[in-house]
């Protein structure tokens, strides 16, 4: 009986103690999603932008009839072609110079290189994904913790009738689940109208590639 009581007083520190680590977590991931919303509506506004003006394919495709065969060179007026690349676009414009230095070497298993270029280059633009990934699984799940480490508390107050202290422990469980749940919900809808821009992305790549090939041979 001794070793059970024991057991439990430790555990119920232990629970009292993760209350504030908790508590500043989500405050911390709160921010963080707010941040990233901003980047978000951000980047949205400017790809509706360039959506109006010009298709992606439809640049790609502009972008190698003026280039011809001296896409990989240093000629000045490809120079302002890149200039031209939209912001949205960056990683079309890190990605060509990538393959650019590729290309130069020599053709001894220059399709492999390229291949493992592009699949790196998808690599890095899917893991940018997974930091609202976390943020889908920890915001509720730091909300639910938040929500039952101070019942107990509560509890106890309400057997002793202290209905101040039962208050106080009621909103930190409540208000806790209320934010752990817009982190999670948030999250998710970025993650996921990221993740449809990521694989057109992806898909634009691959077809600049191919063009890219195409040409060479």
């Amino acid at each position: 009986m001794n070793f059970l009581n024991l057991a439990q007083n430790i555990l119920s520190i232990l629970s009292s103690a993760m209350l504030y680590p908790v508590m500043i977590l989500l405050i911390v991931f709160f921010i963080w999603v707010i941040i990233t919303t901003g980047g978000f509506v951000s980047e949205y506004l400017e790809r509706r932008k360039h959506a109006r003006r010009q298709d992606v394919k439809e640049f790609i495709e502009s972008f190698m009839l003026s280039s011809q065969r001296a896409v990989f060179s240093d000629d000045p007026i490809l120079q302002l072609r890149l200039q031209e690349i939209p912001e949205m676009l960056w990683y079309f414009r890190e990605y060509f110079k990538e393959l650019a230095g590729e290309l130069k070497k020599s053709k001894s298993g220059k399709e492999t290189r390229v291949e493992y270029l592009l699949q790196s280059k998808e690599q890095k633009m899917t893991r940018s994904l997974d930091k609202l990934r976390l943020m889908i699984r920890a915001g509720p799940a730091l909300g639910l913790m938040g929500t039952i480490i101070p019942m107990g508390p509560a509890l106890s107050a309400l057997s002793q009738g202290d209905l101040e202290k039962l208050s106080s422990n009621i909103t930190i469980a409540f208000t806790t689940t209320v934010v752990g749940l817009a982190i999670g919900i948030t999250a998710y809808f970025l993650s996921t109208v990221k993740n449809r821009w990521i694989h057109e992305d992806i898909k634009n790549l691959e077809y600049f590639t191919e063009c890219i090939m195409k040409d060479e041979e």
